[in-house]
């Protein structure tokens, strides 16, 4: 287990609705290790910062925030039946609208997923059937998270779709054309290329970005409402007053080296 735990100093909530401030909230995240621009990691697991811990540490300021990572088939089922664990996201479609469990109406996170190929291997891609015998490469939880006509595409694709979590050997096994489309979020794409120092914009290593996916949007789910009713509450303003443009920006354009 892959786990970060950040003290924050106790600060009055005065101002938000909630007279008796809640001391810590413990939370269940998609970190596996490092995933830029979303989550930055040390080699040991420790959070360091990105997107959904800095929307995280923002709306639960004054509070002790634990973010702890397990594998997804596990979370879902170690939220449901351990007390430690306050909330999860994504939230388990499992546990939407049973008693005790309750869910943001404000989106946490959004994922822009594309299908990408190199612009040299001049794929016909039209669609997701249109990916039918093509090698394949997600990320963990693809086959789960990106609607029935994906899920019924790796039915009937299973000997040429596998799913990877080490994203700086996923990357580059596209370029050396090791598979043929890398299902991957935008912007994990463009933040680790970078980094890597491909030029994916032109040359060799031009990429096309398909948009065959919906985006995909996750919420919250915690076992307390006042922790749902403060991240409701908290998470609107901070979209409405720009701050969260301003985190995911940030995170983008953050360096690591």
């Amino acid at each position: 287990m892959i786990k970060a735990a950040v003290v924050l100093l106790v600060l009055s909530l005065n101002g938000y609705g909630f007279a008796e401030p809640l001391a810590q909230v413990s939370l269940i995240l998609p970190f596996s290790k490092n995933n830029p621009p979303h989550y930055f990691a040390s080699d040991e697991g420790e959070l360091k910062g990105g997107i959904e811990p800095d929307i995280l540490w923002k709306i639960f300021t004054g509070m002790k925030v634990e973010m702890v990572y397990y594998q997804l088939n596990r979370a879902s089922i170690l939220f449901k039946s351990q007390q430690e664990y306050d909330c999860i996201s994504p939230a388990p479609a499992q546990l939407r609208g049973k008693a005790g469990f309750y869910e943001s109406k404000e989106i946490f996170s959004s994922y822009y997923n594309r299908a990408i190929v190199l612009a040299s291997a001049k794929l016909p891609v039209t669609s997701l059937m249109s990916l039918q015998g093509k090698e394949i490469r997600a990320f963990p939880g693809a086959s789960e998270y990106l609607g029935e006509e994906f899920a019924e595409l790796v039915k009937n694709n299973k000997q040429h779709y596998r799913e990877l979590s080490h994203l700086i050997f996923t990357i580059p096994m596209l370029f050396y054309k090791r598979f043929d489309v890398l299902i991957m979020d935008e912007q994990v794409f463009r933040y680790h290329a970078s980094q890597l120092k491909y030029d994916f914009l032109k040359g060799e290593n031009k990429v096309v970005f398909h948009h065959l996916l919906p985006v995909t949007h996750y919420t919250l789910m915690c076992k307390n409402k006042a922790l749902i009713d403060m991240f409701d509450s908290r998470m609107k303003k901070l979209r409405e007053s720009g701050e969260l443009d301003t985190i995911i920006r940030n995170n983008i354009n953050r360096q690591t080296h």
